[in-house]
């Protein structure tokens, strides 16, 4: 092994174990050594250092030696073993400049300097990102590198490529937020410029974060890539009701009437944004069902000519928002919109989301107390951090009338999710005296 092979590899041990004290970390002298062993009782962390192996012995002891005269190390022989085995191995910590000097003579940065380096990056990307949930997934990744000083043990790949791949998607996807959605490939083409990087480099990242940062937890893959514009097949919107879609680019103007299907219809994204909604003036509510079995449920039982149902799924993508928000506009005057979700974390930030961007006097339907006492044996517990994420909601502005429920939820520990409804022949689903 080449003499200069073993000094760079004795110095990266030593930096590493550097890196991995108390003093790097809070930026204090060093009070003690940090060191390497080679042949100290037995232990060794140079596995390299073999003494029965002559030539190879022979090699590592001029290396060190080569690097005590450079000032870089001190050396600690084993006793009766002078010049002959080394027992240990430790870094010159006297003053920052020989510290440096290590690190010179890696052409290494320190993990501080790196760390300082990153964060300087998220600054920048936080003065223009405005998507609240990608916001706190960096300011997160901020704090741990002040704590940490380093990357290690962080929420940031330690990989120039792959950090810089991930914040390319993030900016990416926070610049589209309020355009249609693209489907995987064409996004990973569009970000990356090659179709299969964000499958093979990003993805499964992204569904943490997403998972994490949104406070979906229970969502699937797909509706948390969904939020963020990303989606394997072109988005369906389905309905019930008296739905009209007028057609701009028909001459003469088309005129799509949805309300003679009793089971339902759909639109694509591409269909809707070829003219605009229409509501009838009798109508006198819209509900939003979030999952699908209860919405198919509901619009087999519930015929009504005056309601129109919709399938609302998951945390809605951007190209959803506008099709709500288009329906919202079109809504006539003494008509309600309501949702109906689970009685969990999910179910009431999708209300609040629904207040908050879509309509700002959508009512809960069915996620109240009494459902919670209804349905207490099909209640399911819930974690303290679940919990606390609940006790969250009930500090928000958008959900002060849910706080009842909510509280109630938190002092039991349960959650109630919409397809428990379904196991109970007494279901209320449907029976409108309960609302009106």
């Amino acid at each position: 092994m080449p003499a200069e092979t073993a000094e760079r590899e004795i110095i990266s041990l030593l930096l590493d174990a550097y890196e991995r004290s108390s003093f790097f970390k809070t930026g204090a002298a060093p009070t003690r050594r940090i060191k390497i062993r080679l042949h100290d009782s037995g232990l060794s962390n140079y596995p390299r250092y073999k003494i029965e192996n002559h030539e190879e012995r022979t090699e590592i002891n001029r290396a060190a030696l080569h690097l005590a005269q450079k000032d870089l190390v001190d050396i600690r022989w084993m006793k009766g073993e002078e010049n002959h085995i080394i027992a240990q191995i430790s870094l010159n910590t006297e003053t920052p400049a020989a510290i440096m000097d290590a690190y010179t003579f890696l052409g290494r940065k320190p993990k501080n300097t790196r760390a300082g380096e990153i964060s300087a990056r998220i600054q920048v990307l936080l003065e223009s990102i405005e998507s609240p949930w990608i916001r706190r997934f960096l300011e997160d990744c901020n704090e741990s590198l002040s704590k940490n000083r380093s990357l290690t043990g962080g929420k940031l790949s330690p990989d120039d490529e792959e950090r810089e791949n991930l914040f390319r998607a993030l900016r990416f996807i926070d610049e589209r937020r309020d355009k249609e959605e693209l489907l995987e490939r064409v996004f990973s083409i569009r970000c990356f410029g090659n179709s299969k990087t964000f499958e093979t480099a990003i993805k499964k990242r992204l569904l943490e974060i997403l998972r994490r940062y949104t406070g979906e937890d229970d969502s699937t893959d797909g509706e948390l890539l969904a939020f963020a514009g990303i989606v394997r097949y072109p988005e369906r919107f389905e309905f019930r009701g008296p739905l009209v879609l007028r057609l701009d680019d028909v001459d003469g103007g088309g005129r799509v009437d949805f309300s003679p299907l009793r089971d339902g219809a759909s639109l694509s994204t591409l269909d809707f944004t070829r003219g605009r909604l229409e509501l009838p003036a009798s109508l006198d509510r819209i509900l939003s069902i979030e999952n699908k079995a209860n919405y198919t449920s509901y619009i087999r039982q519930n015929t009504a000519n005056t309601e129109l149902v919709l399938y609302h799924g998951g945390q809605y993508s951007p190209s959803r928002g506008r099709f709500f928000r288009a329906l919202a506009a079109a809504m006539p005057e003494n008509c309600s919109w309501y949702h109906f979700g689970d009685i969990d974390y999910g179910g009431f930030s999708m209300l609040a989301r629904l207040r908050r961007e879509i309509h700002g006097a959508v009512r809960p339907f069915h996620m109240d107390k009494d459902e919670l006492i209804k349905y207490a044996a099909l209640t399911r517990p819930v974690t303290p951090s679940y919990a606390a994420k609940l006790q969250a909601l009930t500090e928000r502005g958008e959900l002060a009338d849910c706080r009842p429920c909510l509280v109630y939820m938190i002092q039991n520990n349960i959650r109630l999710e919409q397809e428990a409804l379904l196991e109970d022949q007494d279901s209320r689903i449907g029976q409108r005296q309960y609302i009106w």
